[in-house]
Parts: C-alpha cells; sequence; structure tokens
C-alpha cells in the first residue's frame, strides 16, 4: 500500500527508488528532483514523474502535466535551468560570480565576515542569471541587507555611487542619498519612484534648465553644462595663467558667470575675456602678462614725456 504525506504526495520508499532508477535512465534531465537538498521544488513534480514511469507516459502526456506544475509555472527559465546543474556546475558558476563580484564590488565587502556574504550572493546571480542594472542594483540590495548590523551601509562611499555623481556633476546638480540608494538598490525614493542613471542625468538636467532657461536648447541637444564650459574654461585658464584642473564652476559661483542669463544669453569671449580683466576676483592683474602690460604701459608715458631715452 502506497504511503501519503498530509498534503497527497507519494512517500512510500520502495516505490520511490524503484521509480528513480528507471527516471534516472527515462528523464535523466529530471532526475535532480529527488536529491537530499531539492524538497523546495514541491512534491507535485516527484509525483508526477513517478506516475509518468509507473504509467507509461508518452513525452507529450508527461511535458503537458509537467506545464501545469507549480514549479513550472512560478519558476523561471534561468532559475530551472540552473536547478538542473549538477553541483560541481552549479559551484563552477558560483566561484566564477564570485571573482567578477570581488573585482566590482570590492568596496561592498570590505568587512569582516564578508566573504561569506558574497559567495552567498554569487550563487544567487549565477541562479538568477543576472546582468546589467538588474544584476547591481540585486548585489547592492543584498549586501545592504545582508551585512551585520554596525556595518556602515556602503553606498554612499563605493566607486558606483562616486561614478554615479560624476555623472551628474556635468550639470551642477548634487545627488541626495535617497535617490543614490535608489538608483543603486533598486528601491523607490521617497516620491516612490525607482531611479536608474538615465532618470537622475534627467533629473539633473531638468534641474540645469531651471536655473539657465537660456540653454535649454543646448542641453536638450545633447550637450552638459560642462560640455558648454570648457571653451570658457580653456580661455580663462590661458588668460589668467592657471591650470585648468583648477577652474571649477560647480565649485566657485564666480565661473558660472560664462553661461550669462536669460536676458544676454551665454557670453561672448570677448566679453568674457573683459569680465576676466575687469573683475578682481579673478585676479588678472596678479598675472606676468598683466605686470608686462602695466610695464609696457609705464614705459611709453616715460618716453612721452622724456624721462627715459
Amino acid at each position: 500500500m502506497v504511503e501519503l504525506d498530509p498534503v497527497g504526495g507519494i512517500t512510500d520508499s520502495a516505490r520511490i527508488q524503484q521509480a528513480l532508477a528507471k527516471i534516472k535512465e527515462l528523464f535523466p534531465d529530471y532526475a535532480f528532483f529527488f536529491d537530499a537538498d531539492a524538497g523546495g521544488f514541491g512534491q507535485d513534480i516527484r509525483d508526477l514523474l513517478i506516475r509518468a514511469i509507473e504509467g507509461k507516459f508518452t513525452t507529450a502526456r508527461f511535458e503537458a502535466e509537467y506545464k501545469q506544475t507549480k514549479y513550472y509555472k512560478e519558476t523561471a527559465d534561468k532559475v530551472k535551468s540552473w536547478n538542473a546543474k549538477t553541483p560541481a556546475q552549479q559551484a563552477e558558476e558560483t566561484a566564477k560570480e564570485l571573482a567578477n563580484l570581488q573585482a566590482d564590488y570590492a568596496d561592498l565587502f570590505d568587512f569582516e565576515g564578508a566573504d561569506k556574504i558574497a559567495a552567498d550572493i554569487a550563487k544567487n546571480v549565477a541562479r538568477l542569471g543576472l546582468t546589467g542594472n538588474r544584476l547591481k542594483n540585486f548585489v547592492y540590495a543584498e549586501s545592504l541587507r545582508l551585512q551585520p548590523t554596525g556595518i556602515k551601509a556602503p553606498t554612499l562611499e563605493t566607486t558606483a555611487a562616486n561614478q554615479l555623481r560624476n555623472l551628474v556633476k556635468e550639470y551642477g546638480y548634487q545627488l541626495s542619498e535617497d535617490e543614490i540608494n535608489s538608483v543603486l538598490t533598486g528601491k523607490p525614493d521617497r516620491k516612490g519612484i525607482v531611479l536608474n542613471n538615465a532618470a537622475v542625468v534627467e533629473r539633473a538636467k531638468n534641474a540645469a534648465k531651471a536655473l539657465y532657461p537660456h540653454l535649454s536648447q543646448q542641453l536638450d541637444g545633447g550637450l552638459s553644462l560642462d560640455d558648454l564650459f570648457k571653451n570658457y574654461r580653456n580661455y580663462a585658464a590661458e588668460l589668467l595663467e592657471l591650470d585648468p584642473n583648477t577652474i571649477d564652476w560647480t565649485k566657485e559661483a564666480k565661473w558660472t558667470r560664462a553661461f550669462g542669463n536669460q536676458q544676454t544669453g551665454p557670453v561672448s569671449l570677448a566679453d568674457w575675456e573683459r569680465t576676466l580683466k575687469t573683475d578682481d576676483t579673478f585676479g588678472w592683474k596678479f598675472t606676468n602678462q598683466a605686470n608686462q602690460q602695466v610695464s609696457s604701459v609705464v614705459s611709453t608715458l616715460e618716453r612721452a614725456f622724456g624721462l627715459i631715452r
């Protein structure tokens, strides 16, 4: 007599073992459902396999009933593929993903006990077949969820977070902690919106257009404020005898005068030169060029008054 468990599954061990030998012979790709750690796949799958062997199901009938199981309907194809791999294959793919995580997200796992967390995340990355933004969002979300209490959330100091800041810095935009966490974890921000790179760039662009509406056409055309400032920066660096890298319009408001305003539009290079030379905050009068011009003027005047020959 066949025993049943509380939910109606076949539990008669002799019947199962006898059927399993046939399953491995006729349905080798499905034998993993009887592994010791495969309980989460559902009793209905194992029952179906036993009935298929005992009832001599055709392949078509087996496939039809298999597609009606909860496992088939609710499990992603990539996960099904992973579950069907041998333990050795799973270990190999996990090791590969772990190496990638340790190389690409090293700053997330810089604390005691992080190796175990990274390995667990790597296994799930391999199992779910994650790539691109889905991979990044999953890694950040899981690293935050699994790390021990007391470890500071890494998102604001990570390489990816800094890359994100640099992406919008070109528009003079400063990302909030909330925005960064939304992009890196895939969770909604305080406004209930799940952000990605494109979304925060669009926010940064819109903020720049609000500050400089007269530059909207250029911004919509794909230029950032930093792109627009580039020529002004180089011109100022040459005139003021400065390293261009020391001129940062996002840190010193005086440089934003190059953008002009709604009434004037972007300033011309002639007006920019005039501003640089006449506004003492730029320090042109202390340059070698300015001193040479002063010396030249003084010398000319002295000659005119016969003070020198």
